[in-house]
């Protein structure tokens, strides 16, 4: 059953990051409170993880996926999704309500967290998270000085589902989720999407060794990356 909970018991967060767990290469999101000073961090399966994707890049599929179904759904019954809540854990697994708004009346249906993100980002919802909740598992987000955060780069390794996602007939490469506005990635001509397939004249395995490889260079570097169905080259400067 679902746990309601009143409002002065939550706490709003927002998607900070999507990303793969290093250790279980499982994927992860991760929420942040407003200041983003300290994050909750819930694991979610690939289908899920491509579908937030999919949100936060604003890309639209050829077919309706199962969350574009139930989006139409609840468009055609003249509802909306009027927040979704984070409430507990319980052996390691998050538990989460849908509050649906439907003819001025609320509906909490339980859902598991990662589809309750991806219809909060669908209908421009709030995310909000229990305060106990966030208190008891937030992690601290401490000041990143690794060289994609300095260069201003989000990156993430590829899954067979983003690869398909980018019509990217492999799953060795890179791919950016972010650049930072301003950023010197930004001015070197990278934008969000590009997959990074050589650098330096390497294949691209994983995020680990295209972070080495940036961290280590000295001067500027060759990279080949693809996008939009085509490959190029670019220049970087991570100095």
């Amino acid at each position: 059953m679902p746990v309601a909970l009143e409002q002065k018991e939550l706490l709003q967060v927002k998607v900070h990051q999507l990303t793969v767990d290093p250790i279980s290469k499982q994927p992860v999101v991760v929420l942040a409170d407003s200041l983003e000073e300290r994050a909750l961090v819930v694991w979610i399966d690939f289908f899920s993880a491509n579908a937030i994707h999919l949100e936060i890049q604003g890309i639209k599929h050829r077919r309706p996926l199962t969350h574009d179904l139930l989006e139409r759904i609840i468009q055609e019954a003249n509802g909306k999704i009027h927040r979704i809540v984070i409430t507990h854990v319980k052996k390691d697994i998050y538990y989460a309500t849908i509050v649906m708004e439907r003819r001025g009346s609320l509906a909490e249906i339980d859902a598991r967290p990662s589809d309750a993100i991806v219809m909060a980002l669908k209908f421009k919802a709030p995310i909000f998270v229990s305060k106990v909740l966030f208190r008891e598992m937030a992690i601290p987000l401490e000041e990143q000085k690794e060289i994609e955060e300095q260069y201003g780069l989000t990156l993430q390794d590829l899954t067979s589902s983003l690869a398909e996602c980018f019509s990217f007939g492999s799953t060795r490469g890179v791919l950016v989720s972010d650049v930072r506005k301003g950023s010197r990635a930004e001015k070197d001509g990278i934008e969000r999407g590009d997959i990074f397939v050589e650098l330096g004249g390497q294949a691209v395995e994983d995020m680990m060794f295209m972070k080495d490889v940036l961290a280590r260079s000295e001067t500027a570097v060759q990279a080949r990356i693809f996008r939009k169905a085509h490959f190029l080259f670019i220049t970087l400067h991570p100095k």
